[in-house]
């Protein structure tokens, strides 16, 4: 295959890689806590021959937006918002510790706060947080700190604190779906974040700027596809050409 040729495929794996992010991003555009992607290319150039080069476009690194998303007012006891940077702890099912931002929780049938998935948020200790079984009114303040009223609203005990933590690097963490990330780096406690009760952390994505950006990444592997086509067309002109010229 000639270089123009290989020019114009590596625009048109770059571009749907791009499609398939902006795609994701407009899909989860109402999905709690859920942070945009980005990708960022380089252009390798290479000179196959003196005097020549060729500028191919290479994938080099998806990165993930972590700026907070809208919180908005649910009144429910147990959403749970984090104003600023930093994730709740929640046990994943084989032990380990994942991280999440999306705060709608529910306490299961064992007392235990748990995610919607089933899976138990920790406190700050790294311990699943119990719940009287005669609670009538959770309490949580912006540090952490959960309070019930119990016995019919005649007691007010103190029952844990929701652990906040955050990393160095973000962008290490892996998703596991469900708003879930784990990472091998070691948790730091969050110390420039609040916690907002009876609200939710919306997804950062802004729906017009991804449709708009969808749209023209579309134009442009349509633009690719085209001189493709076009170089094809040309390269088969210039072999039947020649091959008149050898007979």
């Amino acid at each position: 295959m000639q270089s123009p040729s290989l020019v114009l495929l590596s625009d048109q794996q770059a571009l749907t890689r791009v499609m398939d992010i902006v795609a994701n991003n407009v899909a989860n555009s109402s999905t709690t806590a859920f942070k945009r992607e980005g990708i960022e290319f380089d252009t390798l150039l290479e000179q196959p021959a003196p005097g020549q080069s060729l500028s191919f476009v290479v994938d080099r690194a998806t990165y993930r937006d972590a700026s907070t998303g809208p919180i908005t007012d649910t009144g429910n006891q147990l959403d749970l918002a984090i104003q600023g940077p930093g994730y709740f702890q929640v046990q994943m099912p084989d032990g380990s510790t994942g991280y999440t931002r999306a705060g709608a929780f529910q306490v299961n049938s064992e007392g235990q706060i748990t995610t919607l998935a089933g899976l138990p948020v920790l406190s700050d200790g790294g311990a699943p947080i119990d719940i009287p079984e005669t609670t009538t009114q959770i309490n949580v303040s912006g540090d952490g700190f959960i309070t019930a009223r119990t016995d019919n609203n005649t007691n007010l005990a103190q029952i844990g604190k929701i652990g906040v933590v955050n990393f160095d690097d973000e962008q290490q963490m892996q998703p596991q779906g469900a708003g879930i990330y784990t990472t091998s780096q070691a948790p730091e406690p969050a110390t420039k974040s609040a916690i907002v009760q009876g609200a939710l952390e919306q997804s950062n994505v802004s729906p017009i700027t991804e449709m708009t950006n969808l749209i023209q990444v579309q134009r442009l592997y349509e633009m690719a596809s085209n001189l493709v086509s076009q170089e094809n067309t040309r390269l088969n002109n210039a072999i039947n050409e020649l091959s008149k010229t050898t007979t």
